[in-house]
């Protein structure tokens, strides 16, 4: 086999965030069959990575995005600047990191910014001190309370551990799949289960057929088409049938980059877990070799699982009021602050933009003519702490005259696909392109005026919106439809969501000051006009 190896240098550019991450390149001009005897361990199968938080999961160099355009009349515009939002990521970012070294949510293999818990409220109040900085001063910290009967599960420790035995190599040892992932609300009684293996491909009916799953642990496989919510509508229902069928647990392989940690799916019926792409790729390679050698029957594993659901918590939103020149209406803008693992594009990269579009509006050269409301959101991953429903509740004075909701949400995620090299174990590596991910944009109300300002925007800063129209108000959208107002939605849908991959390096800086330049031109074109003006 042959293979080219380099070095990432350390570097930090306008161009994109970059790590010392030690790139394998592996020339596809060979198979990836691997020796499938019983004289080495695991059948001669290179084993799985180790799960490295705080890593890109991707093939970084430094052929990064291309740059913002800034159209000469903005160049005095430094507060929407790539540099200026990426400072912000970072301190953002180091929220979700602290949670893990704190370990707030009960260990250190789940982290983030979490509303409920201190790594949320901190991450609020320091949002709210920037806005307070940029000389907006009226900022307002406003905590609610969790919904009555409402409970937050959460995985504090677990392991799905593959039992090693000699049948399967000499020197076969239990290996710990360190990808996986306990999804709500899984429990097992004692906390621990052993118990056979099967495998049932897609697990739909046509395979399942022909497959008994009855006291035994189902493992599905799953390939996204894009990020994990699109795949959500088809794997949670077979999680759940193979659980009616008599599954004691289901485990899902899914084709992700790297070997990173997938927190997404939820309600499969009984004990599911995620595991990340390199372990599911030795585990695949496992199964194949083992029916070669007629030790299947003989694979099983022992899943072991602690949680804990939280009830009556609390938490933070801060709403930020830039008054208006000669206007009552308002246009708010949110950005939620919440975030599982780093959560740099989930939703760091909103919430930086919201900052900079704070920092740009509070100067009285460019206030508008309508109040902006700037809103950061405790966000909606938390069980019964919605952030936007409560701020439509908290702030009547605000949303009953708004003239429209937009909600900033996953915008500079750099662009991924597969790539033609692969890992060492033979798995296909992934990497990113000169662009971001593609941005869907939902316009609730269908505004043909809303939607030619996307037009106009991909035409001066070459943000990368999809040209399908779209009435989608996924995420923060539901906890606005409460006011009864328009709701414009911008969503990426990368790979990396809700992934402990989601780190600095895979954000785009110049598509954080693509979007953050587009922001101030939209607002700006939308304060020029009245209700009747965006319907």
């Amino acid at each position: 086999m042959k293979s080219i190896y380099f070095k990432e240098t350390l570097f930090r550019n306008s161009l994109s965030f970059t790590g010392g991450l030690i790139l394998i390149l592996s020339l596809p001009v060979y198979s990836f069959a691997q020796a499938q005897g019983v004289d080495e361990p695991w059948f001669g199968i290179s084993l799985p990575p180790a799960l490295t938080p705080h890593s890109t999961p991707i093939a970084l160099n430094d052929l990064g995005p291309a740059l913002a355009v800034v159209p000469e009349n903005e160049e005095s515009f430094i507060e929407l600047a790539g540099d200026r939002l990426a400072l912000d990521l970072e301190r953002i970012v180091d929220f979700s990191r602290q949670s893990r070294v704190s370990k707030e949510l009960g260990g250190d293999q789940l982290w983030g910014r979490v509303s409920g818990f201190p790594s949320g409220e901190n991450t609020i109040k320091w949002a709210a001190e920037q806005l307070q900085n940029a000389g907006i001063e009226d900022v307002r910290l406003q905590r609610f309370a969790q919904v009555d009967g409402a409970e937050f599960w959460l995985a504090e420790q677990w392991e799905v551990r593959l039992l090693g035995g000699s049948q399967f190599g000499t020197g076969s040892q239990d290996i710990v799949l360190q990808s996986s992932m306990a999804l709500a609300p899984s429990s097992i009684p004692g906390g621990q289960l052993i118990a056979p293996v099967v495998y049932v491909g897609k697990g739909s009916q046509a395979e399942l057929m022909h497959i008994d799953v009855r006291g035994k642990i189902a493992v599905q496989h799953i390939t996204p088409q894009a990020h994990l919510v699109f795949e959500r509508a088809s794997a949670v229902p077979s999680a759940r049938r193979l659980i009616e069928l008599g599954a004691l647990a289901v485990i899902n392989m899914v084709d992700q980059p790297g070997n990173e940690r997938v927190r997404d799916f939820s309600n499969c019926g009984g004990p599911c877990f995620n595991l990340g792409g390199q372990d599911s790729w030795f585990l695949q390679q496992v199964f194949n070799s083992a029916a070669e050698q007629g030790s299947f029957a003989d694979l099983q594993m022992k899943l072991s699982l602690q949680s804990q659901s939280h009830t009556n918590l609390t938490a933070l939103n801060a709403v930020a009021v830039i008054p208006g020149d000669s206007m009552n209406e308002s246009i708010v803008v949110n950005a939620h602050a919440d975030a599982w693992f780093d959560g740099a594009g989930d939703n760091g990269d909103g919430l930086s933009v919201l900052l900079a579009l704070g920092r740009h509006f509070s100067k009285p050269k460019n206030r508008l003519r309508h109040n902006l409301v700037l809103v950061v959101s405790a966000g909606h991953h938390s069980s019964g702490l919605n952030g936007p429903r409560n701020a439509v509740r908290m702030n009547p004075d605000l949303f009953e005259n708004a003239l429209l909701i937009f909600n900033l949400e996953h915008v500079a995620q750099r662009n991924i696909s597969r790539a033609r090299f692969f890992f060492e174990d033979g798995y296909r590596q992934y990497t990113a392109d000169a662009t971001e991910a593609p941005i869907v944009v939902g316009i609730t109300n269908e505004s043909t005026v809303l939607q030619d300002l996307f037009r106009q925007g991909t035409a001066i800063y070459g943000t990368n919106f999809v040209s399908s129209s779209s009435t989608m108000a996924s995420g923060e959208g539901g906890g606005y439809r409460d006011a009864g107002k328009p709701i414009v939605t911008t969503m990426q849908a990368p790979p990396l969501y809700h992934t402990s991959g989601e780190v600095l390096e895979v954000i785009s800086v110049p598509g954080m000051e693509r979007m953050a330049r587009f922001m101030a031109f939209f607002l700006k074109q939308i304060d020029t006009l009245d209700e009747s003006g965006i319907n």
